[in-house]
Parts: structure tokens; sequence; C-alpha cells
């Protein structure tokens, strides 16, 4: 939606002027109107768009309903309140987001059906979660709640990218210190063993043989490598299939698998909690965050889960029945659902894997750092000991004699 510079003529003579969004000038004209404004001229203001203006992040939407619910509570009207809210954004495509979702308030639709038309900045839950705080009319209670659902999600996925960062580092030096060692180091050592006429023994023979496959077919081997990292992203996009396979094959790895399946269950747990505890039917409840795990395999298992409630059986019924879910987390729900208490079971579900989730993402890095120094060092070694272990040996049989 474009931002026009107009300039308005009130009822008592004052002319003003400012900013707006509008889909066009008629639009603009409407808008102006229904303030009171008779408009006189404008013209669209064209700006360069960066990546980052045109881009809306965790923090924003963290930003945008915190300010929601601070001017509800505060009595400010729905529309003034993001009318407001749209004013103070230096970023365009939140300017022009809430903007919109203001001009469809006003067109007569709840903001549940506003959010619908931008997918890709409110998801299933966020929808979910307005329609019940409209239908309750606790809007103000559901946006705080959004607000720290937001920061939760911000903050586990922070410390998941910061607990990768390092072995992510560590893996990048490995590569290009070998590939070093592979392609300038070794086959000078080579060069001289076989000046020296020096048998190789099968080790370092091995180790010769990727030095000089590296040497000569390298960037072929570089395009192959990023042929296939490109045909398997394809053929998870193409095929579920392949995407159940892949999550399940990650979530296998050593440490790193059990953190990620944490911050999947944690984020599931989380969030059912939430739409539950917000009125939602747990079998929509389970629809919603089925789609919103970001792990295939633990899909599946709520997929089937979900399926066993709608055939008739409780909730701690159908977990039973799914290796994904520990026998601890069937025996609360369990306890949950003879109590009539429910909501508080999903409670302490969510905050023992958000818990487990923290000290898992914050002992990641503590337990890879130790491995992949190993790692590194290994590697090294070896390749050294393998291709002067031959010189060595020639020198010490020299020295006898």
């Amino acid at each position: 939606m474009p931002d026009f510079k107009w300039q308005a003529l009130s009822a008592d003579g004052n002319v003003s002027s400012g900013n707006l969004s509008a889909t066009d000038l008629g639009d603009l004209e409407k808008q102006l109107e229904s303030s009171g404004l008779t408009l006189i001229d404008a013209r669209e203001v064209r700006e360069w768009i960066t990546v980052r203006d045109n881009t809306i992040r965790k923090t924003d939407l963290i930003q945008f309903c915190f300010q929601l619910a601070l001017m509800l509570k505060a009595g400010v009207s729905i529309v003034d309140a993001l009318n407001d809210i749209a004013s103070t954004q230096s970023k365009s495509a939140m300017r022009n987001m809430v903007s919109g979702l203001a001009q469809d308030l006003v067109k007569g639709l709840p903001l549940s059906t506003a959010l619908k038309a931008h997918p890709k900045v409110f998801d299933a839950v966020m929808v979910q979660l307005v329609m019940a705080g409209e239908r309750s009319g606790l809007m103000t209670e559901i946006l705080e709640q959004l607000t720290e659902t937001l920061k939760w999600q911000h903050e586990i996925a922070s410390k998941a990218k910061q607990a990768l960062v390092y072995p992510t580092i560590v893996l990048i030096v490995i590569s290009l210190v070998a590939t070093f060692l592979l392609v300038q180091v070794v086959p000078q050592i080579t060069s001289l063993l076989e000046s020296m006429r020096i048998p190789l023994p099968w080790q370092t023979q091995i180790i010769v043989g990727v030095s000089k496959m590296l040497t000569q077919h390298g960037f072929l081997l570089l395009l192959t490598l990023l042929g296939l990292g490109f045909g398997l992203s394809l053929l998870v996009k193409a095929f579920p299939a392949a995407r159940l396979m892949l999550d399940r094959m990650v979530m296998r790895i050593p440490i790193v698998g059990r953190v990620l399946s944490d911050i999947a269950l944690s984020r599931f747990s989380y969030v059912l909690s939430l739409l539950y505890n917000a009125g939602i039917p747990i079998i929509d409840a389970l629809s919603i965050v089925e789609k919103t795990v970001g792990n295939n395999a633990i899909e599946r298992s709520v997929a089937q889960a979900s399926l066993a409630i709608r055939q008739g059986r409780t909730l701690s019924q159908a977990f039973a029945t799914q290796p994904t879910f520990p026998p601890m987390v069937v025996s609360m729900l369990r306890v949950g659902e003879a109590t009539g208490a429910l909501n508080l079971a999903l409670d302490n579900v969510s905050y023992m894997y958000t818990q487990r989730t923290r000290e898992s993402v914050d002992g990641l890095q503590a337990a890879l750092q130790p491995v992949l120094t190993v790692v590194l060092g290994s590697i090294l070694m070896t390749i050294m000991a393998f291709t002067l272990g031959p010189l060595y040996d020639s020198v010490i049989s020299n020295a006898k004699f």
C-alpha cells in the first residue's frame, strides 16, 4: 500500500498536511473526509525500500502486541490505537500492515478476520487467540498473553541460534584448515617423499589420493556438493515423506537431536496450553498447534493423537499411543483429566518442557565444545601424522646407519 503526502482543508478553513497510507487517491480522499477534511493536493511518496525495512520480525510483533494491549487497557478505541501505532512505525512494511488493519476494522471487519489477510505475519495461533479474545471480551488479556508468547518464542530461538554459532564456526574452521593442508601442504610433502623414493604406506596413500582429488577436481566437487544440497532441499520441500524422514534422522543426532526435539515439544506444549486456556476446544487446539510445531515427526504424532481423540479416546490415552510423548507427560495429563484440572496439567507440561529446553540449549554449547575440539585436533593430527610419518621413519632408519 503506497504512502501519500497530502494537504487538506478543514471545516474552519485551516490547511493541514501529513502522510497517510491508502490504496489510491480515492481511498485517501475517503479517509480524509471521515476525519472532516477536504483533500486539496496529494502526491505519492516513493522511497527506497531496504530488505530490513520490508521485513517484519518477531521483535516487531512483540512491540505491536504490547503497544496495542497498553492502549486498549487505557481505554483507547482499537481503530485509534492501530492508527497511532502505525504512525510511530519506522518500517514501511509494519506501517502499511498496521494501517491496513485499521482500515479493515473501519469497514466493519473483526480484528481476527483482518489478521487472516497477513498469513506470513500472523499465524493460525495468533488468529485463533484473537478470535477467542473477541468472543470473551478479554482482548487486552489475550494481547498480553500473545506478547509473553512472542517473547518466549524469541528467547528460545535466540538461545538455539547462540548455541549453534560456536559449533558452526568450528566446523567451518575444521573444513578450511583440512582443505588448506590437503591442497597446499600435503602435495609439497608428497613431492619430497617421491624425490627421496620413500615407499608410502596405505594410510599415506589415502591422504595423498584425497589431496590429489581436491587439487585436480576441487571446483567440480564443490559444485557437486552444492547441487546435492540444493537437490535435497527441493526433495524435502516437495515430498512430505522426505521431510518426515529427515526430521526423524535429525532427532537421532546425539546431543543436537535432543535439543531440537525439546524445542519442538516445548513449542507444542506451550501453544497447546495457551489455546486451551483461551477456551478453544482441545480438538481444535490440536489441529491448530499441529501446523506450528516445526518438526514433521512430532506433527505426525500430534495428528495421530488428534485422530484418536476424535474416535473417543481421552487426551492422555491418545498421547500414550505415541512414543514422542514420554510416560511422565501422559501421567500428568491423566491426573489432570481425573481431577478436572486439565488446564493446570497442560500448564505443568508446558512449564516442564520450557525449563528442559532452556537447560538443553544452555548445555548444548558446553557439551559440543570439547567434542569439536577433539575432532579438530584428531583431523589435523591424522593428516600430519600419516603425511610426515614416512619421512620420519626414513630419517630414523638412516640415523641408525
